[in-house]
Parts: C-alpha cells; sequence; structure tokens
C-alpha cells in the first residue's frame, strides 16, 4: 500500500511571540498578566495543527546565550533595544503552552532558533519527511527546498493571514532561488539584525548582480567582469564585508541538534493542564477551539500511519506469485527466523522479506508441528533467482547471521548492500537492535512476540510460536529493516560516511562470513598434553601459596584471599568491594614487591585462566563437522572501530608468553601440503601518529626505516643512537605507545617505575622533541570539545559525549578515548581495506588460499604450498598501500606449520 506522506510542523517561538506582541499590543488578564504574545502564538498554533493536520511537530527558541554570530561580529543586533519585561514573562508561558501540548522544544546556547529550524528541516529531508516552518522571520525562506517550506504571515495583513512559500512563491517574491537569499542579505545588508552588507547596494542591485553571476563566491571569481567600473571597485574594497555579513545572515543547519522523531509524534495533549492556563490566561474562545485529543503515534504496529500488507505464504501459486514479484524489486529487505544464535547449526524457521514500506511476506518452513508447510528445497529453488541475482541489492539487519542461515540452507545470498545495525553503529546510535532503532527512528513499537520465548515460557523457539504470531513479527523485522534503511542511508550520507560503509564495512560483511564458515585447523592432542602440564604447574604453584601462607584456603575466592592478604599477612590494604578488599590483578601487581607469595598468586590465575579459557576449552569448540575452530567476528562491538572475535576470543591469546605461543602452535596448517602465512603491520599505530601529527621527527625515522623506539630514546635521553641501553629503549617504547591512549606521569611511572617527577620530565622532554604530537594531541582534544566527536582518515567517528564534563577525572578518561581513538580507528580501517582488496586479488587469481584469521593488526592465510610465494607478496604489496599516508607501511611476513612457530 501506498505510504501516507509524513508532516513535520516546526514552528519558530522567538519569531511568532515578538509578532504576535507587537500585533496584539494590550492584552492582559484580571491580574495584570500580559497575554496578547501569548494569544496570538496559541491562536496560530492551533489553527495550523488543525488546517495542517501533521504528523510531527516541534517548537524551536532562541536561547539567552550570546550565538556565534555575536562572537564573529560585535554589532550583530546590538541595535536592538532590551526585549520588555512585560514580552519576557509571556516567553515562560508560551513554552508551559507548548509543553502542555506534548510538544517537545528545543533551544541550543550559542544558536538562534533559526538555525535549530534550519537543522530539523534538513534532517528530517533526509529521513524522506516533508516539513513546514511557521515563523514571523523571512529569514527562514532561504531553507525552502523540495521538502521545506515556510508559512509566513503576510506583510501588514492581520496576524493571522499567512501564505505559504514553496520555491516556486520565493523565486517570485524576490526574483531569486531560496539559497541565493543569504547572498542578497550578504549585499544589501539587513537593517533589522544590523548586519552591513556592501554600502550603497540596495535590493536591486543586489538582485542584477546575482541574477547575472549567482553568488557571492561567483562575484569575487568573476570579479572583473562587474559593471560599471565603480560597483566593481566598491565590491572589491568591500569583500570583507559582503562575506561576513553573508555568514550572519545564513542559517546554521548544521546547528547540534537532532531531530528525535518519536519524540515529535503529534500525541493526545494534557487537557487538564491546557484547560487550566487558558482559564486562567481568559482565553475562554480559544477553550472551544481546542481539538480532539488524538495520538498518531498509536497504531497496531506501534504508530505508522503506512497501511500494513503482511502476507504470509503458504501455497506454490503464493511463492510463485511472490518470486514473480520480487524479481524486479528495486531492493529486497531479508530476514531470517531461525532456533537459535549460531548460524552454523540453527534450524531455519522461516523467511520474511519486503520490497516496499508496509509490504512484507512470511514463508514458514520449519514451525512445530503446524501442517501443511511448504517444503524448503521448493522455497529455496524459488527464492534462489532473487537471493542471488547481483542486480537486486538486498537489505538486512545483522546480515552476516542471516546470510550464513540462508547460505547452509541452498541459498547463496548476492549483492548484500545494506545492513541497518552497521549503519546504525557507524552513525554512533547506542542501541542498535531493530526494535529500539525502529522505535527511536521511525516512531513504531514492534510487535513483541519473541519475548514469547524464553524463561517461564512453554515456547522454547520460533518454531514452537504459531505461524500467524511469527508472520506478524517476521514481516514487521523486513519491514522495518527496509523502512530503516532509508533513513539511515541518508543519514551516513549526509555525515560524509557514505564511502566508510559502502567501501569498507559493507565488502568486509561477505568477507568475515567466508572467514567464520572456514574457520581455522586445531591440535587438539597437542592442547590436551599440554592441559595435563598446565594442571601440574597449577597444583605447584597452589602448594607454593599454601606453604608461604601455612595453611589451605580458596585461591579463587576473593573474599579468602583479601583476608589472607590484608588480615594474616597484613599487607597494605586495597580498596575495599562490597564483598570485602579487591583483589584484582591490578591490585595484586601493586603488591608484588611486599611478598614473594603475590607473585605466585598472580602466576596461578594466570595459567588457571589459559588453561580453562583456551587449552581445555578450544578441543570442546572444533566443529565435528569441519574439525576446525569457528569463531564469530563481530563488526558493531567496539568503538573505535576494530573488529573484534568471540565463541571463541582468538584476539586474546597472549603473544608474548611462553604458555601463549604454545598455544598458537596449535593452530595448524593441516596436512603436509598446506602452510600458514602471518602478514602482521609493523607499528601500524605509531605510523599512523606519525601521518596524523605531521611530525618531523616520527616521519623522519620511519621513512629511514629506523628503530622508532631506540630513535625516541636517543632524542629524549639526548645520547646517539648507539649509546642507547636496554633500558632507556624500554621506557620510550612506554612512552611511545603510551601517547596513542593519552598516558599521564602517573601511568608512565606505574609502568616503567620511574618516580612520578621523573616520568613528568620525561614526557615534557619527549613532546619537545616531537612537538607535532603535541600540537596533534591538544588539536584533537580541542575538536572534540567543539563538535563531541573525533575521527579516523576515513571518517569514522566516535561520539566523546563526557568531553566537557566538569568532573575531572571522566573528562580526563574522555580525552584519553579522544586521542586513541583517531590512531587506533585509523589503524583498523587501514587492516579492513587491506582485507577487502587482498580478498577481491585472491577471488579475481583463483587462488585456493583461504584468509582465516584477523587479529588487529595481524592477517592469518592457510596457503597451498604451490601459492606460498605468490600470497606473500600479494599480502606484502596489497597491506603496505592499503591506504596513503606520510609513512612506510611495513608488513612483517612470517610463514609456518602453526601459529606459533613461524619465521
Amino acid at each position: 500500500m501506498a505510504q501516507e506522506k509524513q508532516l513535520l510542523l516546526l514552528f519558530d517561538a522567538h519569531a511568532l511571540i515578538h509578532r504576535a506582541f507587537h500585533a496584539l499590543p494590550g492584552l492582559s488578564n484580571k491580574g495584570g498578566q500580559p497575554t496578547g504574545a501569548v494569544y496570538g502564538f496559541a491562536s496560530m498554533f492551533m489553527k495550523t495543527l488543525e488546517d495542517l493536520k501533521p504528523s510531527h511537530c516541534a517548537v524551536a527558541f532562541d536561547s539567552a546565550a550570546p550565538t556565534f554570530r555575536h562572537v564573529e561580529f560585535e554589532d550583530y543586533k546590538a541595535h536592538r533595544p532590551k526585549t520588555p519585561g512585560e514580552l519576557v514573562s509571556q516567553f515562560v508561558l508560551v513554552s508551559e503552552l507548548v509543553q502542555a501540548f506534548n510538544i517537545p522544544t528545543f533551544a541550543v546556547a550559542g544558536f538562534e532558533a533559526d538555525d535549530i529550524l534550519g537543522a530539523l528541516s534538513r534532517q528530517a529531508s533526509a529521513q524522506g519527511i516533508d516539513t513546514i516552518i511557521v515563523t514571523g522571520d523571512t529569514d527562514m525562506l532561504q531553507i525552502v527546498s523540495d521538502s521545506v517550506r515556510v508559512l509566513l504571515p503576510r506583510p501588514k495583513r492581520p496576524f493571522s493571514d499567512t501564505q505559504l512559500y514553496d520555491k516556486q512563491a520565493v523565486l517570485g517574491r524576490y526574483n531569486l532561488k531560496p539559497e541565493q537569499l543569504s547572498d542578497l542579505k550578504g549585499l544589501k545588508g539587513d537593517p533589522s539584525d544590523n548586519i552591513p552588507g556592501v554600502p550603497g547596494i540596495g535590493e536591486k542591485t543586489a538582485q542584477k548582480l546575482l541574477s547575472e553571476f549567482g553568488s557571492i563566491d561567483e562575484i569575487y571569481r568573476r570579479i572583473d567582469e562587474v559593471t560599471p567600473l565603480k560597483l566593481q571597485e566598491n565590491l572589491r574594497i568591500n569583500e570583507g564585508a559582503a562575506r561576513q555579513s553573508k555568514k550572519l545572515a545564513t542559517i546554521d543547519s548544521q546547528a547540534p541538534i537532532s531531530l528525535d522523531l518519536a519524540a515529535c509524534c503529534i500525541r493526545g495533549y494534557n487537557q487538564d493542564k491546557i484547560t487550566g492556563l487558558f482559564r486562567e490566561l481568559e482565553f475562554f474562545s480559544l477553550l472551544e477551539k481546542l481539538p480532539q485529543t488524538t495520538d498518531q503515534c498509536a497504531a497496531s504496529s506501534g504508530g505508522s500511519k503506512i497501511s500494513l500488507n503482511y502476507k504470509t505464504v503458504r501455497t506454490s501459486e503464493a511463492l510463485d506469485k511472490l518470486a514473480q514479484e520480487l524479481v524486479t524489486a528495486e531492493r529486497v529487505a531479508v530476514d531470517t527466523e531461525t532456533t537459535g544464535t549460531d548460524p552454523r547449526h540453527v534450524a531455519l524457521v522461516g523467511i520474511s522479506l519486503s520490497n516496499d514500506a508496509g509490504k512484507a511476506w512470511y514463508i514458514p518452513v520449519g514451525h512445530t508441528g503446524q501442517e501443511p508447510l511448504l517444503p524448503l528445497s521448493e522455497v529455496a529453488a524459488k527464492l534462489k533467482p532473487i537471493l542471488e541475482n547481483p542486480g537486486i541489492p538486498k537489505i538486512t539487519h545483522n546480515g552476516k547471521y542471516d546470510i550464513a542461515v540462508l547460505a547452509r540452507h541452498g541459498m547463496e545470498v548476492k549483492n548484500l548492500a545494506s545492513d541497518t545495525m552497521i549503519s546504525a553503529y557507524l552513525l554512533g546510535e547506542k542501541s542498535l537492535g531493530l526494535k529500539q532503532l525502529a522505535f527511536g527512528k521511525l516512531g513504531i513499537k514492534m510487535t513483541p512476540i519473541i519475548d514469547l520465548i524464553g524463561s517461564g515460557s512453554k515456547l522454547r523457539t520460533m518454531a514452537d510460536v504459531g505461524i500467524e504470531q511469527a508472520a506478524e513479527y517476521a514481516c514487521a523485522d523486513a519491514d522495518m529493516t527496509g523502512r530503516l534503511n532509508r533513513i539511515l542511508e541518508a543519514e551516513l550520507k549526509e555525515q560524509d560516511l557514505w564511502y566508510l560503509y559502502t567501501g569498507v564495512e559493507m565488502p568486509l560483511v561477505t568477507i568475515l562470513y567466508q572467514m567464520e564458515k572456514y574457520g581455522i585447523a586445531l591440535d587438539t592432542s597437542q592442547l590436551r598434553e599440554m592441559s595435563h602440564e598446565l594442571t601440574r604447574e597449577i597444583t605447584k604453584q597452589e602448594l607454593e601459596i599454601y606453604n608461604f601462607v601455612g595453611h589451605q584456603f580458596n585461591i579463587n575466592s576473593s573474599q579468602q584471599l583479601g583476608k589472607v592478604l590484608f588480615d594474616e599477612l597484613k599487607l597494605p590494604p586495597s580498596r575495599k568491594t562490597k564483598s570485602g578488599y579487591s583483589t584484582d590483578i591490578a591490585v595484586l601487581e601493586g603488591l608484588r614487591n611486599n611478598h614473594d607469595v603475590v607473585g605466585y598468586i598472580i602466576n596461578y590465575r594466570q595459567l588457571a585462566k589459559l588453561k580453562s579459557t583456551y587449552v581445555d576449552a578450544l578441543p570442546a569448540l572444533v566443529d565435528p563437522a569441519t574439525g576446525r575452530v569457528h569463531t564469530s567476528f563481530n563488526q558493531t562491538v567496539t568503538a573505535t572501530g576494530r573488529l573484534s572475535s568471540s565463541d571463541p576470543n582468538l584476539q586474546n591469546i597472549p603473544v608474548r608468553t611462553e604458555i601463549g605461543n604454545r598455544i598458537r602452535q596449535a593452530f595448524i596448517a593441516p596436512g603436509e601440503g598446506f602452510r600458514l602465512i602471518s602478514a602482521d603491520y609493523s607499528q601500524i599505530e605509531l605510523r599512523v601518529m606519525a601521518h596524523l601529527s605531521q611530525d618531523p621527527g616520527l616521519l623522519a625515522a620511519f621513512k629511514n626505516d629506523e628503530d622508532i623506539h631506540t630513535t625516541t630514546a636517543a632524542r629524549v635521553f639526548g645520547v646517539q643512537n648507539s649509546e642507547v641501553n636496554s633500558e632507556m629503549r624500554r621506557v620510550a617504547k612506554v612512552v611511545n605507545f603510551g601517547v596513542i591512549y593519552g598516558m599521564s606521569d602517573y601511568g608512565l611511572e606505574q609502568a616503567t617505575g620511574l618516580s612520578r617527577r621523573e616520568a613528568a620530565e620525561f614526557i615534557k622532554t619527549y613532546f619537545e622533541k616531537y612537538k607535532g604530537v603535541e600540537i596533534y594531541l591538544n588539536l584533537t582534544r580541542q575538536q572534540a570539545a567543539e563538535k563531541g566527536y573525533v575521527q579516523t582518515v576515513l571518517g569514522r567517528k566516535r561520539y566523546i559525549p563526557d568531553i566537557n564534563s566538569s568532573n575531572y577525572q571522566v573528562r580526563q578518561a574522555a580525552e584519553r578515548m579522544a586521542i586513541n581513538m583517531p590512531v587506533q580507528g585509523t589503524a583498523a580501517d587501514i587492516i579492513k581495506l587491506a582485507m577487502i582488496n587482498i580478498q577481491s586479488e585472491m577471488n579475481a587469481r583463483r587462488l585456493r588460499s583461504k584468509m582465516i584469521l584477523q587479529v588487529h593488526d595481524e592477517l592469518l592465510f592457510e596457503t597451498p604450498l604451490e601459492e606460498m610465494e605468490q600470497m606473500k607478496q600479494l599480502a606484502q604489496k596489497v597491506m603496505s598501500t592499503a591506504i596513503e599516508v606520510s609513512v612506510p607501511l611495513k608488513v612483517d611476513i612470517k610463514t609456518g606449520k602453526n601459529w606459533g612457530d613461524m619465521e
């Protein structure tokens, strides 16, 4: 069914209140409260709501703080008299009125209501929603567009006599396009706002210039063409004034405000509060005009104003009809219903598909005891031409799961174009679930059928849910995915995240699916042998601990361990928790030099954790069908853009310990005809820091292929490279990497054993030697404080909400996040691009080699012997050129029969 067009109605409270105040002077109630401005606003507000019947509404107010325009131009609106006291009190009443109507209000310090309206209407347009702005200020006409119109009182007419301006109406009034109106003000000025413009240029001259040249920028680009010469000279002399005046007159549609559609949806108003306020203000005539209390947001599927056309496909004829319709679809949203969360082992319960808002189909194939159902083989045969057609873009939410499930049942998904979970992740949404996004972005509450499944219910999986119930839920999944995609894609483009989305994140989905599907071979016999060894070593550590303490106790109990350490051995007490003293690793490391037993406790814990997490757990995770371990790669978890790994986490195996390396030795290339290749970026984050900071010292060190830690030690300690000893290099290495994480003197003290004073002096000297790094870090903090986010080279953003916190510790933590993210995030983007480019080249060459693992800066490949040299060269070339930066990207290539022994 066709979608009923949504309409957002925005009110410029500041302009309308001022206009009403002057139009209806002297009006007050019996108590002497001035009411003219409130009455005028309320009349227009209610009439406009009744006439236009919007689906959404919001009201913008000016803030009391000076705006960025006052900072830019001290005399901006300087001539305006102070707001009369009888008007000030009415602003409060209007705000109270709007709140009683359950309409949200917006005000942002440093910005005018015009800017807020511009930003909200721009965001609405990006979401496919039309906007009408009700105002008394003609400045708003500059943002009129195909989807934005402005309702203005007619000049010299009663306040309620209005005209609706679209692009044609603006052109008719000014003989200019809406986007040229700020240029008009830039040339002729605006006395009402004390904007000077160019002296001697009036409206007619300005219009003539803009008709010929189009804009102020173009006028000055072609200034030699301006006639007469006197006008040309005047423009030359006053170029600064023209450009500044245009800037002052231009609405800032990038104001820091977010359009929350769910909050702006028209809801029933507080009738008691409204009638009480109207009686108090003696607006008896308006009481009769109060609209019916309707809630535009409530509907069967949570408030959608789109008619729902959800169908269950039970017959071959219906399946044929669906296939015929979808084969010509512009896009198809796809979702699966299954019996679990591991795509390699779940049963397929049903498939839902949508090609338009409000329209979806559900094909049940696996509901328990609910016949007749279409055979899965028939469904797969009919859907394959659609799902495998690369000409039809597919839309999903958490698509890696869906494509894995469908592939297991004979349906390969080609052209996975969009994933709304990944879109929302890139846009910084806190909740990535489909339900939360549907409510937050669309104002729609999805049917919670899935909540029937679980603890206390007879229903264990979706297979046990009734088909009609499941169909409603499943169709909504596909429908909401398609609807969300339109909104989120527009936001991605608007925030310059489109390349990151389409060029990096989406191509990576299929690659990660293939890596997960293939898995990595494991030598379980080696791990079983290692488990026996660790059991003996753990027992040995345990006995040593009991010998020190003098009795046995549960070392794994934090309460018992705390009692032993702090009550019996009298070690300096740590911070207290609800259950007693803290005994976490940070506390134990701090106590290491106080008693020999602490080192044994640390060793015991580390060995026990490695044994339980990897040595004993990994063999149980080998898939009997493949003989391999299959980790899951997560794209939407970390704040920096790094991939994470789970079930099992293969990115957290210790690298530099003997036991960690032995665990890695259990990951093998199976058979004599294969080897593993490790391609590892060398010091990628430090190289990224060199690129971002453009520090001459770092750039030179990497371009000359120097040992960066030795070079740093030499510079900071003031010695030659040849004189740097191992301790100097160790401290320099800690600082080099610590800078990326915003290390303080306290952090350096803890990591190196230097005194606090020595650590502070070292850091001070470091920044003196690497001034570019210090400047970059300060600029990054400043950007985070001003914009609320930081970003990578490819535009990936991390929002830092606490960057301006008044709490020092919270703000410091936020600054450390701000410093680290552009470096770590850019490194993450680089290896993701490398993965995409390598896989593309492997496909083109039809290689048998497989990319099987990504561990932060390292890629692991399983390669036939005959492809070894080709793959080594390919990885080296592609990874070192994944992105153009100011220093060489160095890649270390190693090979071996297992992951631990590589050369």
